[in-house]
């Protein structure tokens, strides 16, 4: 059985588990291409294996051998999820889409959670009818439990608790020898002392063949991230696709949340399921034209016909033309069903991201999409920020009064701007004692600001290793991202096992019968028995290597040269490509080379049977008698 699954992109698999029967296995965290050898060979043997794979930031694979028609297996998977935060609470989604890939959807959820100083009131959100209830528990304890009947799952539901900010900053350590980690939230509108107030037309738009969610649940998405991200000091509009579009009101309306949901649940019956975009973005124009011209547009779309750019265009030149003062336009396209790509001026597009991206440039307003993974409460609630605007030649600086921080990442942003109502979230390493300071700078509505900030001892909470955990997934992820080096692979693979981090370059493997298979043996194919030699488990042993293998160019688009070089004292004993499943793709002749010579081999990118290897990342491992050396591939 193989089980693909989404996780958002900052999430942290940190350990799977297999069940036999009673019985549970803890998973060993390998490289990936010895995980895969591991698992190929004992599953054509018929033991039970379970392997999980990170494939790309967001998606992640599991696979469990063997599995009878009528049987079924218990498997644990643990992992970090980002939260996000506003002023008033924290808040992370619940993984009910992994539940809806069963066949038979499971009756009902169970969330257990246990309060702190830290982290108090957990709520469901949007379901007032979901409660936590105190219990004792025979595994957990004492804790807060609520059941999720399956009438219930929706991409809406979030657990939240009470943000818990002291003075706009949160702030927590934990301590390793000499030097420490740290997280850090901090408000940046607690320090700005903005009055600004938002005007934001709300128009909303839905195709039902453009997306597997109801136009319900859309709403509800959308409701609660205004109600999350609007105060009693804002105003909005709730505008609606329809044959003829529908408003809630002609004027604008305080953001209470008592009349956000008051708004949709007067035309929440009333958003058509097919597209009338043009007609809905000229309503959203028309009333801000008609009450101050000085609001904002939030279009939330999944539309997909004005594809083409002349059609694009001119709908682009109309709209402005209808504009009295410029109007910015930020924009959220949902769209996961029936959309294609298309080039235009030498760029991809797909859907209406062409008429999207340029709307959103020509009127000073943003665009955003589901295809960098985020949800679509991610997406909706993430659009919020730029309606508040940023913070221009933003500079955050952290340091101990009698030491420094260094390798500081940033959580949830570009390090290079800030926005009013976005935290910024920092995971870091200091050296040195309390206080920890913090200067924030930069420039907002045209003045310059300078934020000092101490943190005393007696202000600090005392953590735990979950925060080193945090920076160490944040780190590998940040080094994922560099396709540049064998060493930065290497490396990956160290923290990765050394943290128990799931890596692009790493697999949980759990065995029943680990007595038949050996962490310092590699098979000399995946059907045959195990034989002695060496693997590259460890990123010390990359580098030091006596024979010697080397690729140019990489990435490459027609052929790869492979520069090899052999003692007189060795002899090749594989030379061969996998993709990153472990799949064998092309296999050498291990006599290519003689013994005590240097050889460049041209390979032209072709698979065993002649077929060309689609683009994409795959490994190419050598193996002597001395040294083995596994080399990420990059094939245009």
């Amino acid at each position: 059985v193989t089980l693909d699954f989404d996780l958002p992109e900052n999430a942290m698999i940190t350990d799977s588990w297999l069940w036999f029967g009673e019985d549970t296995i803890k998973a060993v965290i390998l490289d990936r291409w010895t995980a895969s050898s591991i698992y190929e060979s004992i599953v054509n043997r018929r033991r039970d294996p379970s392997v999980l794979y990170k494939q790309t930031a967001t998606q992640y694979e599991l696979r469990v051998f063997p599995m009878a028609g009528s049987e079924t297996r218990k498997v644990k998977i643990t992992y970090l999820v980002p939260v996000s935060w506003n002023k008033t609470n924290i808040s992370s989604e619940l993984p009910i889409s992994i539940l809806k890939t069963s066949a038979t959807v499971p009756s009902e959820l169970t969330v257990y959670t246990w309060e702190n100083g830290q982290w108090k009131n957990p709520v469901i959100t949007n379901e007032e009818s979901l409660q936590f209830k105190n219990i004792t528990d025979v595994n957990y304890g004492e804790c807060k439990s609520v059941k999720i009947p399956s009438s219930k799952f929706s991409g809406n539901l979030k657990i939240a608790f009470d943000t818990p900010l002291t003075n706009g900053v949160f702030f927590s350590k934990y301590s390793v020898a000499d030097e420490g980690y740290y997280q850090l939230a901090l408000s940046p509108e607690s320090f700005l002392n903005s009055t600004a107030t938002k005007k934001v037309a709300v128009l909303v738009d839905f195709d039902a063949s453009n997306t597997e969610l109801k136009n319900t649940e859309i709403l509800d998405i959308l409701k609660g991230e205004m109600q999350n991200n609007l105060s009693s000091r804002d105003s909005f509009n709730l505008i609606f696709s329809n044959l003829n579009i529908l408003r809630h009101s002609e004027k604008w309306v305080q953001a209470t949340n008592e009349n956000i949901e008051s708004a949709f649940q007067i035309l929440n019956n009333d958003l058509s399921d097919y597209s009338n975009l043009a007609a809905l973005l000229a309503n959203g124009i028309e009333f801000i034209n008609e009450n101050g011209n000085d609001g904002k547009i939030l279009l939330v779309s999944n539309s997909s016909q004005y594809y083409d750019y002349q059609v694009a265009n001119k709908l682009i030149e109309d709209l402005l033309a209808m504009m009295t003062t410029k109007i910015p336009i930020h924009i959220t396209d949902y769209q996961t069903l029936n959309y294609w790509y298309y080039y235009t001026d030498q760029f991809q597009y797909y859907g209406n991201s062409y008429f999207y991206a340029n709307l959103a440039k020509l009127t000073a307003g943003s665009h955003q999409s589901l295809e960098n993974g985020k949800s679509v409460s991610e997406l909706f609630g993430s659009a919020f920020k730029y309606l508040q605007g940023s913070v221009n030649s933003f500079d955050f600086h952290t340091t101990t009064q009698n030491g420094f921080c260094f390798s500081r990442y940033y959580l949830n942003k570009d390090e290079n701007v800030a926005y009013l109502n976005e935290m910024i979230l920092q995971v870091g390493k200091y050296k040195g004692s309390m206080p920890f300071e913090i200067d924030f700078s930069g420039e907002f509505n045209g003045e310059i600001f300078s934020e000092k900030i101490e943190i005393e001892e007696n202000s600090v909470l005392e953590n735990d290793s979950v925060i080193k955990k945090i920076w160490a997934g944040t780190f590998i992820k940040s080094m994922e991202k560099d396709y540049s080096s064998n060493d930065i692979v290497a490396e990956i693979i160290d923290e990765s096992i050394k943290n128990r981090i799931l890596s692009k370059y790493t697999s949980f493997l759990c065995l029943e019968d680990t007595s038949k298979w050996c962490l310092t043996c590699l098979p000399n194919d995946f059907r045959n028995d195990w034989t002695d030699g060496p693997i590259v488990t460890n990123a010390e042993d990359f580098g030091k290597l006596a024979d010697t293998v080397s690729v140019y160019p990489n990435p490459f688009t027609e052929h790869l040269n492979i520069e090899v070089q052999i003692t007189e004292l060795s002899e090749i004993q594989d030379l061969s490509v996998y993709d990153l499943k472990g799949s064998l793709m092309y296999k050498f002749d291990k006599n290519i080379i003689n013994p005590g010579s240097k050889k460049t081999i041209s390979w032209n990118g072709q698979t065993q049977n002649g077929a060309s290897l689609k683009p994409g990342i795959y490994l190419l491992v050598f193996k002597t008698a001395k040294t083995s050396k596994t080399i990420k591939i990059v094939k245009q």
